[in-house]
């Protein structure tokens, strides 16, 4: 087998713990990764991993190995790279994930715009809203991270590229047949469509207005993590929302969905992308990057 295929493999598994989310990551059956390890340990003559029925952990050599394999596989990448970059074509694969809503609606356009300024780079974005952490990027091979909030994980390297406007929002026969909050007191007391994140913070909004930051607890019949959830339901007339303003767009400007209390703003969140601090930025995530980054200050 190849040394060098077999050392981006005892990488895998040594970051990730594990051969099976390993050999996910690769393409490759359990068996090959298991056999690609076990051919670099004897070339080696060295364990460098310990193995049991639930865990994968490093030796102390295998410690010091994966140092110097990352090293040299990185310097391998640019050197690989600066051959293509130097012909103005970066190439390769990258993985991407974000939330769905964001990626549906407003990412899927970038990432099409991407394709024909960038052919020889091939993203794969995955989606779905959870909490990200920074082991998730090596277990499932993702490059970078898309986010929608601020992120407080040290752990974590962020480059904010735009930001996302909310509104505050409902349906005109929900508001004819309730009548508009007048106040946010009013607004508590109302049935609201609620966003979800399994934070205690989830049932209090907070708004920007006339006395300064301010905040109200709501409740409502529906509960939701996604955006588009919520949008439809507020379509259906059954409750205030708060949403995000590139999902309502069309509904606010044929009136499908009006604003309420317009007196308060909500503060914008940062769009972010995020990866940990210990994986190396390779040209084509920088290019890819750089292009969100363009795409997002034009709109």
């Amino acid at each position: 087998m190849d040394h060098l295929q077999n050392m981006q493999a005892f990488v895998r598994v040594a970051r990730a713990r594990s051969f099976t989310a390993a050999s996910a990551q690769l393409g490759l059956s359990k068996a090959i990764v298991s056999r690609q390890i076990a051919a670099l340990e004897s070339r080696l003559s060295v364990r460098l991993l310990n193995r049991s029925t639930r865990s994968v952990t490093l030796t102390e050599e295998g410690q010091a190995y994966l140092t110097n394999c990352e090293r040299l596989l990185n310097e391998i990448e640019i050197l690989e790279q600066s051959v293509t970059t130097d012909r103005g074509f970066p190439k390769g694969a990258i993985k991407v994930h974000a939330p769905k809503s964001f990626g549906s609606v407003v990412l899927a356009d970038a990432i099409t715009a991407f394709a024909e300024e960038q052919p020889g780079i091939h993203v794969s974005l995955m989606l779905g809203d959870f909490t990200f952490r920074p082991y998730d990027f090596v277990e499932y091979g993702f490059d970078i991270g898309i986010r929608i909030s601020h992120i407080r994980d040290s752990a974590l390297i962020a480059r904010r590229i735009g930001r996302v406007e909310s509104v505050l929002c409902a349906a005109p026969g929900y508001l004819k047949r309730n009548g508009a909050p007048k106040s946010l007191p009013e607004l508590g007391k109302r049935p609201c469509l609620v966003h979800i994140n399994l934070s205690p913070n989830d049932r209090i909004w907070r708004f920007e207005g006339p006395k300064g930051t301010q905040s109200v607890r709501i409740t409502g019949p529906i509960f939701s993590n996604s955006a588009l959830v919520l949008r439809r339901a507020a379509l259906a007339e059954k409750g205030i929302a708060i949403l995000p303003e590139y999902c309502i767009r069309d509904e606010l400007s044929s009136g499908a969905l009006v604003r309420v209390l317009t007196q308060y703003s909500i503060p914008a969140r940062p769009i972010l992308v995020v990866r940990p601090r210990t994986i190396y930025v390779t040209e084509k995530v920088r290019v890819f990057v750089n292009f969100l980054a363009r795409w997002f200050k034009t709109r």
